[in-house]
């Protein structure tokens, strides 16, 4: 493992998200007792959001130290628990490589930010540890129910301008998503956070959508009889067409309807969705949507 030292906690969150979302690998981060481990809340809370799996390890007080009003004394389980899916503290030596096990288990299954409270005095300590301990995770592949996804493929046949709204879920799914258009003859428009994967030599893009989108994104959305969302958790519900026929598929199946009610919603990763619902697609041959579509995103790069 390699540490980075940095002037400020902030700037350490922040380097530890970056560097997990980027790399799709566990990162670490660590901090001084006191208000030092508190700084790290923004980039963490960040982290949290972005589904990146980090680790805390803050800094505590002496387990004997009991007075709460003490200078250097934070609660961190309070502090922290809006932006984390684990935070405990180490009670005592031994719980030492159980309570580690268990912060990288979470930060990884559940993609977000693990923290560990380390007293300074359990930080001191010495022990034996008899047996190793490893953590041995691959992400799961999570595919829809072949129903699903044959009800899917019957919606998208029957669609006639269909749409594709793709968010930071199809970020590994970018060769399937392409095809997907192809067969579908579909323009394709994209969140924020998936633009750097879903927007570079993609021949349906038509931009975003939302507060800070452009026409094209905007019109297509609002036009389409059939919008097909993979893998977004977009958060404006006056940015989808009012009359269309909108399907979903997320890997987290709370995102699916939170923002707008779906007519169909498939629990899965949106790469295994997708090479699953390839073959059930018919080649369709009017590509007039997408030739206004793309058409109008151009315009709309020259006016800006």
């Amino acid at each position: 493992m390699e540490w980075i030292h940095v002037r400020h906690e902030e700037v350490g969150g922040f380097a530890a998200g970056a560097e997990s979302f980027i790399s799709g690998q566990l990162t670490a981060c660590a901090g001084s007792c006191g208000p030092g481990s508190l700084h790290f809340i923004n980039g963490l809370y960040e982290s949290h959001r972005n589904g990146a799996p980090v680790i805390l390890i803050a800094s505590q007080l002496d387990t004997n130290t009991t007075d709460s009003s003490f200078p250097q004394y934070v609660d961190f389980k309070s502090v922290y628990s809006e932006c984390s899916v684990f935070c405990e503290e180490i009670i005592s030596p031994d719980k030492a490589i159980e309570v580690t096990k268990n912060a990288i288990s979470a930060a990884l299954s559940q993609k977000g930010v693990a923290v560990i409270i380390l007293p300074v005095n359990i930080s001191k300590s010495e022990i034996d540890y008899p047996n190793k301990i490893a953590v041995n995770y691959h992400q799961p592949r999570i595919i829809p129910a072949q129903e699903d996804i044959k009800a899917l493929a019957d919606v998208l046949n029957k669609g006639k301008k269909i749409g594709i709204y793709a968010g930071i879920g199809s970020k590994d799914a970018r060769g399937a998503l392409l095809q997907l258009a192809e067969k579908l003859k579909a323009p394709i428009a994209h969140t924020s956070r998936a633009k750097d994967f879903i927007e570079y030599d993609n021949p349906y893009n038509v931009g975003m959508t939302g507060m800070i989108g452009i026409e094209s994104g905007f019109t297509m959305l609002k036009n389409c009889d059939t919008l097909l969302l993979l893998g977004t958790d977009f958060a404006w519900p006056q940015f989808f067409p009012e009359k269309a026929t909108i399907v979903q598929v997320d890997i987290n199946l709370e995102n699916i309807g939170k923002r707008h009610p779906v007519n169909l919603g498939l629990n899965g990763d949106v790469n295994e969705t997708l090479l699953q619902l390839l073959p059930l697609i018919d080649n369709k041959t009017d590509d007039d949507f997408l030739r206004k579509s793309v058409d109008l995103h151009k315009k709309t790069l020259e006016k800006n």
